[in-house]
């Protein structure tokens, strides 16, 4: 599950001890467990969790207690707010709303309304930001359903298990013909064979 990752955080700017990233009030907004307190970033949060459904639990990475999954999934972990009032101004203000699609975290992204390029806020300008949380082959939609895991196999490989199928799908059609031939010709040589 390789995702494009962060770069790392400047001395002294929190960061998630899975990734060691800087936290921001996205994709990487820092999440509190609740039995245990410790704090990570979501998108480390979310792929732990991805295959995982509402009513499982996991373990943090750090202790091992078990942690309950929350009904919409790891965005729905309460933010640590104490992390939050430490990240840059900018990113002080309010976490972004971030919810789980398939294998993707989304969020809403608005344009600013002070843009200095424009003195009037576009609503059409606003948009979906989404962050893939599995790889994706190239050349690939990412409409469908994914193929998650990918197992290589040699082409040999591939050839013997036909030929291995060939052997077993010809094996019991000769069963099949003895049995028949036991079942119904029997019978009738014996009958025929009378006083």
């Amino acid at each position: 599950m390789a995702v494009p990752s962060a770069p790392p955080a400047p001395p002294g700017v929190p960061e998630c001890p899975i990734c060691f990233s800087a936290y921001d009030n996205a994709f990487r907004s820092p999440l509190q467990l609740p039995p245990c307190t410790h704090t990570f970033c979501l998108q480390c949060l979310a792929q732990m969790c991805l295959f995982l459904k509402p009513p499982q639990s996991f373990q943090c990475p750090l202790c091992r207690a078990h942690v309950p999954l929350p009904t919409g999934g790891a965005p729905c972990l309460p933010p640590n707010m104490e992390v939050v009032s430490q990240l840059p101004l900018g990113q002080r203000g309010g976490l972004q709303r971030v919810w789980l699609e398939g294998s993707q975290l989304c969020y809403w992204k608005t344009q600013s309304a002070y843009s200095p390029k424009r003195l009037i806020h576009d609503p059409g300008e606003d948009m979906v930001v989404r962050l893939q949380l599995t790889r994706v082959a190239p050349g690939t939609s990412n409409s469908g359903p994914l193929d998650l895991v990918t197992v290589w196999t040699p082409r040999w490989l591939r050839c013997r298990e036909v030929w291995r199928s060939f052997w077993f799908l010809t094996t019991m059609v000769t069963l099949s013909f003895i049995i028949l031939f036991c079942t119904i010709f029997f019978p009738i040589y014996i009958l025929g064979r009378g006083p």
